[in-house]
């Protein structure tokens, strides 16, 4: 730790000494005067820094520092002089002595403390630095010396990161339905030696399309935490409208520095559930539709208006609307055809206008006009349906253009599907649902008679069911209707009650109308029309039963296990467990993600009551069907908690064990302890009896053995 000492005298002052001769000299020491010869020895001071020359100091503080310096040579040191220098060319701190640098005298064994301030402003980048304690000196005949120690001040807390912990982190309530908020609590604790500075909690991976901050900042001060002290954060969360059900991380990021100032960076994710809403998603319709009155002539424009309206229980995202006739030489858009909303609310309209009107090529006839709206519900899949609406157009020019035509080739009239309904509006699998129609004769004129109507699949599949068209199926009926006529401008509702094969695949079906038909004159026409039907797949996630103990003590761990499958026939996704009610578990939340058709799993949670009484405890499996919705299946229970057993000798008003001792324990202990003190006493008797032995080794004689067995004989029956 200290380097070897140089002591220096000067030529002369050696010389000196050796060329006294044999005449006696004086030496005042200490005011004493000592009569000596040549040969007489006045010593030689050593003086040196004691101890292990290692010091530890803090940080951006002045630090003082006890030095003692010693002198262990045979004669006294005087004029002893102090000095300190740091062997860095720009060190992090500063020197001084309290009371200066010089010493005095130092006799000998003799030692004196000095107060060495460090101080410690700036940014240290080591663990350590040195620091040289040099020193000049003389003896009583004024030869001089000097020498010099390396001492070492050690930065406390260098290298040594503050330890913490992210705990309580819990969300209320512990899932979120989209458009919906809660509040994110947690704590952070210092759990090592160090203490933290400036900590604080940041929230990070907030997006306004997913979790967002409902309000205040996204981070919280927590400033100094010292050693085993905690700080608090929350945080309120909202979650967007349109979100798909899952779980979704949001980044916990805590910043600190410790005693040196150095900066700290530590994230951890916690996982937001968002369960969706059970039932249906949202459901855009068109309701209150203004279709134009009496006859628009060409080139005149004529307005249709309606509301767009969201009857489902989520917001619709990115909703388009696009209008077009039919027959776009007939009918064409005086405005724009195509319009998009952002964002719809559960129970929100929105009014619709659009404009048209007929072109030269229009006949004097019932036009009819074609919307479809587009939209999505809580995730990516895209909702379409299609509603029309007609007009009567007017142009005498062009139906006098037609009068040398064949009479059958004039004027035709046609028929359409204006409006239909499907109920429910989302079709399952496996399941019946009545189909409404609404059919409307467009022309102004002319009457249709003889109609004839069946249903086919408009597209191709791979599927063989599919391909057969036999996905709907009529319920109590064939697959063709007839109806005896139709009057000019009239219309006819039919309702149909169909049936969707279990292995219909989940999409959107485009449905063939066909119609036959005659018009008064017996000329027959063929027209078709386009619906969408939306089916979904029935999912099913069955769980085996389990049982639960009818009563039980408080704090007695409850383990619950089962085996669950999807009996369905499409994908469960975003599978989850959790616990709910008043009772500890270290693992409320369990993610299994998705399961393939005919997939089985195991479940298997412990969990400990904490209050008495009747504590409700819930099993809650949730997961997201085809169509992205969330639905949950609850297995609820009331679990009877008693007050715990205690011991037995355990009176009324016991302390609960601790540690796992009880007061049975405890006596059990002593009951050994006393057992093995009799037979170390036994022992020791036994070996007094040779001279040799232990007893005589251990000093016990005769009269204290017999003293002990007297008081051995009177402690014989009693209790332990």
């Amino acid at each position: 730790m200290r380097n070897n000492r140089v002591e220096e005298r000067t030529y002369e002052e050696e010389n000196v000494e050796k060329c006294i001769c044999h005449d006696f000299v004086s030496i005042y020491i200490d005011g004493v005067v000592i009569m000596a010869d040549d040969n007489f020895d006045i010593g030689t001071p050593q003086v040196f820094v004691a101890g292990d020359g290692v010091y530890e100091v803090e940080n951006n503080k002045e630090n003082r520092l006890n030095i003692q310096i010693k002198n262990k040579g045979d004669a006294i040191a005087d004029n002893v002089v102090v000095r300190a220098k740091s062997e860095e060319a720009m060190p992090p701190f500063k020197l001084s002595f309290s009371d200066g640098e010089n010493v005095g005298s130092l006799g000998v064994n003799g030692a004196k403390t000095l107060k060495l301030y460090v101080n410690m402003n700036g940014s240290p980048d080591k663990a350590s630095y040195p620091i040289t304690l040099s020193y000049t000196y003389k003896d009583p005949m004024g030869s001089s010396y000097s020498g010099s120690d390396t001492i070492y001040i050690k930065l406390k807390g260098f290298d040594r990161e503050p330890s913490y912990l992210f705990d309580q982190m819990q969300m209320k309530p512990e899932s979120l339905s989209p458009g919906t908020g809660g509040v994110l609590t947690g704590r952070v604790k210092n759990t090592g030696s160090q203490i933290m500075y400036q900590a604080e909690v940041v929230l990070d991976k907030l997006t306004t399309e997913g979790i967002s901050l409902s309000g205040g900042f996204s981070s919280v001060q927590l400033g100094t935490l010292n050693i085993g002290q905690e700080g608090k954060f929350s945080f309120p969360l909202a979650t967007s409208a349109d979100m798909a059900a899952g779980n979704y991380p949001v980044t916990v990021k805590l910043k600190y520095m410790d005693e040196m100032g150095k900066e700290y960076e530590k994230t951890q994710d916690y996982y937001i559930n968002v369960g969706g809403v059970s039932g249906k998603a949202s459901q855009i319709i068109i309701r209150n539709m203004k279709e134009p009155t009496g006859t628009y002539g060409v080139n005149q424009n004529f307005p249709i208006q309606f509301e767009l309206y969201n009857a489902g229980q989520v917001a619709a995202k990115d909703i388009i609307i696009t209008a077009e006739g039919l027959d776009p030489s007939a009918v064409v858009p005086k405005s724009s055809s195509v319009k998009n909303v952002m964002s719809l609310a559960p129970g929100a309209s929105m009014p619709m206008t659009f404009t048209f009107a007929g072109t030269n090529q229009a006949s004097s006839q019932n036009y009819a006009i074609q919307f479809t709206v587009e939209y999505t519900s809580g995730g990516t899949k895209v909702n379409t349906f299609k509603q029309y609406a007609g007009v009567n157009i007017s142009n005498p020019k062009k139906d006098k253009e037609g009068e040398s035509e064949d009479d059958k080739n004039k004027s035709k009239p046609k028929i359409i599907v204006s409006k239909y309904v499907c109920d429910p509006l989302i079709v399952m699998a496996g399941e019946e649902f009545d189909l409404n129609l609404s059919l409307m004769n467009t022309h102004k004129d002319k009457g249709v008679k003889n109609i004839k109507m069946f249903l086919t699949l408009a597209e191709e599949t791979s599927s063989e069911t599919e391909k057969s068209g036999n996905i709907f199926t009529p319920v109590n009926s064939s697959n063709t209707y007839y109806f005896d006529a139709i009057p000019p401008k009239g219309t006819v509702d039919k309702e149909l009650r169909l049936y969707v094969v279990p292995n219909a695949q989940p999409k959107t079906y485009t449905l063939t109308v066909n119609f036959e038909y005659e018009d008064a004159e017996g000329n027959e026409y063929t027209a078709k029309e386009l619906l969408g039907i939306n089916v979904e797949q029935v999912t099913e996630l069955n769980m085996d039963d389990f049982a639960m103990p009818e009563s039980m003590e408080q704090y007695m761990p409850v383990t619950v296990s089962f085996n669950y499958y999807n009996t369905g026939k499409v994908a469960l996704n975003n599978v989850m467990f959790k616990v709910e009610g008043d009772v500890d578990c270290s693992q409320r939340s369990t993610y299994v993600g998705n399961m393939d058709p005919g997939a089985s799993d195991y479940y298997e949670v412990t969990f400990t009551p904490n209050t008495i009484g009747e504590v409700p405890v819930s099993i809650i499996a949730s997961y997201e069907d085809a169509s992205g919705e969330t639905i949950e299946q609850r297995r609820d229970y009331v679990l009877n908690v008693t007050e715990p057993v205690m011991p037995e000798g355990e009176g009324e008003g016991a302390e609960p064990p601790q540690n796992g001792l009880t007061m049975k324990n405890i006596i059990i202990g002593i009951g050994v302890v006393v057992i093995l003190g009799m037979g170390l006493f036994l022992f020791i008797r036994r070996q007094k009896k040779d001279p040799d032995g232990f007893a005589e080794s251990m000093d016990f004689d005769d009269e204290e053995l017999e003293d002990d067995d007297e008081d051995d004989d009177d402690k014989e029956g009693m209790p332990l």
